[in-house]
C-alpha cells in the first residue's frame, strides 16, 4: 500500500522540513522605540517583544515553533520570523513637519534655515 500526503500551501505560513517561516509587519514607532507585537504561529498568536532600533529584515527565532515531528513527540521544529518595517505613506502636513524635526535633531541639521532644495543642495556638493 504506497500513501501519497500532498500538503498544500498556506497563505502566511512556508515550510521547510519541521521549520515554518513566516513574515510580521513593525510599525515605524515600535521599531524604533521598541515594543510588542502580535505574532502569529501555527498554535496561535504570541506577543514578541520588539528591540528599539529594530531594522526590516531582522530575522527571529522562535524555538519549538514549528512542526512536531511525527515519529518523536520531543522533536519539534522552530518557527523563522522576518520583520517588516512599515514605513508611513500617507502622512499629513503635521507629521511630515514633526518627521522633519525629527530628522533635524537626529543629524544637526536645521532645514527651516536652509531653503535650499534637496536637487540643488545636491549641486552644490557635486561642484565643490
Amino acid at each position: 500500500l504506497l500513501v501519497v500526503v500532498e500538503v498544500s500551501r498556506h497563505p502566511i505560513f512556508q515550510r521547510q522540513d519541521y521549520d515554518i517561516f513566516s513574515t510580521a509587519p513593525v510599525s515605524y514607532a515600535t521599531a524604533v522605540l521598541g515594543g510588542d507585537i502580535r505574532i502569529s504561529t501555527v498554535d496561535g498568536d504570541i506577543i514578541y517583544n520588539v528591540k528599539p532600533g529594530t531594522q526590516t529584515d531582522t530575522k527571529v527565532r522562535l524555538r519549538e515553533k514549528g512542526v512536531p515531528s511525527l515519529r518523536n513527540k520531543n522533536v519539534r521544529g522552530d518557527h523563522y520570523v522576518t520583520l517588516v518595517v512599515q514605513v508611513p505613506t500617507n502622512l499629513n502636513a503635521e507629521q511630515k513637519d514633526l518627521l522633519r524635526k525629527f530628522d533635524d535633531a537626529m543629524t544637526g541639521n536645521n532645514s527651516s534655515d536652509n531653503n535650499d532644495s534637496e536637487k540643488e543642495k545636491g549641486r552644490k556638493k557635486f561642484w565643490k
